[in-house]
């Protein structure tokens, strides 16, 4: 394959649906978010391993496909398609222009994230695409989405400043920005233990792993189907993947970041069993199957932290790992949609509005009291006055603390913007 077909090919696979999704472009193409996908099947179907450096793009990006991002790349056409396909249901409520644009929006930077071949690549596409999928989660959503989508936000913004900072720590000790480089570097560089430090936090920040989990059960009580497949293979899937490609396992030991991470892993696992048996709901059982898998996967990187032998020897089964994990939800998210749809099964488990609950008993417990001691008017007005007052309350206190943070959150793409300035400013300066 020449060069120009290459880059051509590998530029496209992101680069296609990032133009689709200016409205503009895709107004007299219909079916646009199955032929953003052209690109990535074509490239499936290309049985050699290749890879294109952009050096004129982010301080110098580089694309390739080998055997593990064409598992990735496999993976993720089957997602999208059946997102897709749950996105154009007439039973649900139709794609807007503004959805459509989060989704292709998304599915670019999915698709770049694994295709990249360094660092500064793989942090500009997870940007893109978590902050495709965040309008994804808000966008047309009730209380619930609007309240998971802050909470995830917030984790992204400070992921993306962990992992920018880690950005500047590689960037200072080696040139090459690329994985094996980076691994090889840091692994004789002082500064290894507060980037393994950094890198975790930030990758944990990004893929919910427990305790940072709580934005997962709201996302799947009141998310569309076709963002609910994308739950596991969009943030989850991607933070796993970034924390195997960020550090460098296999060529160090380091017990005690290792055993915290096992800890961590052993931890999810046991909270997931319990609560999922215990407390959790048909729509949110997903959920509590990710956090399993995520402490399953945090428990074997902790592995690879403390045992590098044992890593370089069962690192494959690590991507295929991540592969089953997106199969089991998106199969588990299918089954509990046909459920839904066809038995009705949502109607019998309706989730209470606990958001005045305690009000509401304190009145009753009035009430009854005042009903007891024959004070029949006083009762009424007492339960009047209580449930007016916690009424207010609501509106009054926490719905304006709720929008005041939401105004907040806004204000971060500023902050942001200027970190990133900052920080490509050291950088430039740095080479």
């Amino acid at each position: 394959m020449n060069d120009f077909l290459s880059f051509f090919l590998l530029l496209s696979v992101p680069g296609v649906p990032l133009l689709l999704a200016i409205p503009a472009l895709r107004s007299r193409l219909s079916w646009s978010c199955y032929a953003a996908l052209l690109p990535s099947i074509i490239l499936l179907t290309v049985p050699v391993d290749f890879s294109i450096e952009i050096p004129w793009m982010l301080f110098g990006t580089g694309l390739g496909v080998d055997s593990i991002s064409r598992l990735f790349l496999g993976m993720s056409v089957i997602l999208w398609v059946a997102a897709s396909i749950f996105l154009h249901l007439r039973s649900e409520q139709p794609a807007g222009k503004r959805l459509t644009t989060f989704f292709l929006l998304t599915m670019a930077g999915h698709l770049g994230v694994i295709l990249t071949t360094e660092l500064v690549g793989f942090f500009a596409f997870s940007a893109l695409m978590g902050y495709g999928f965040y309008g994804l989660l808000v966008d047309g959503g009730d209380k619930t989405a609007r309240r998971a989508g802050r909470i995830y936000l917030g984790f992204m913004i400070l992921a993306d400043l962990a992992l920018f900072e880690v950005l500047l720590i590689a960037a200072v000790t080696t040139d090459d920005l690329s994985y094996e480089a980076v691994h090889q570097t840091m692994a004789m560089s002082p500064s290894l233990g507060l980037y393994l430090s950094i890198t975790l936090i930030g990758f944990a920040f990004k893929t919910g792993v427990w305790p940072l989990h709580f934005w997962l059960t709201q996302a799947f009580r009141s998310s569309r189907p076709a963002v609910a497949v994308l739950l596991a293979g969009v943030p989850v899937a991607i933070g796993l993947l970034g924390a195997v490609r960020w550090l460098p396992l296999g060529e160090i030991i380091s017990p005690g970041p290792g055993f915290i991470v096992q800890g961590v892993g052993i931890a999810a696992m046991i909270y997931a069993i319990l609560a999922g048996l215990i407390g959790s709901r048909l729509k949110t059982l997903p959920a509590y199957v990710i956090i399993f898998f995520t402490g399953f996967y945090a428990l074997a990187l902790g592995t690879g932290l403390t045992d590098p032998v044992s890593w370089n020897q069962h690192v494959n089964w690590a991507y295929f790992f991540i592969v089953l994990m997106v199969t089991v939800l998106l199969t588990l998210v299918t089954l509990i949609w046909w459920l839904e749809t066809k038995h009705h099964y949502s109607a019998m488990h309706k989730t209470p509005n606990d958001s005045n609950l305690w009000f509401d008993s304190l009145s009753g417990a009035v009430e009854s009291w005042n009903r007891k001691k024959k004070f029949h008017n006083l009762s009424w007005k007492c339960a009047s006055f209580l449930t007016k007052t916690g009424h207010f309350i609501q509106l009054r206190k926490w719905q304006r603390m709720l929008d005041l943070s939401e105004y907040s959150l806004q204000r971060w793409a500023y902050a942001i913007t200027l970190f990133l300035l900052l920080g490509l400013t050291f950088v430039f300066l740095a080479y």
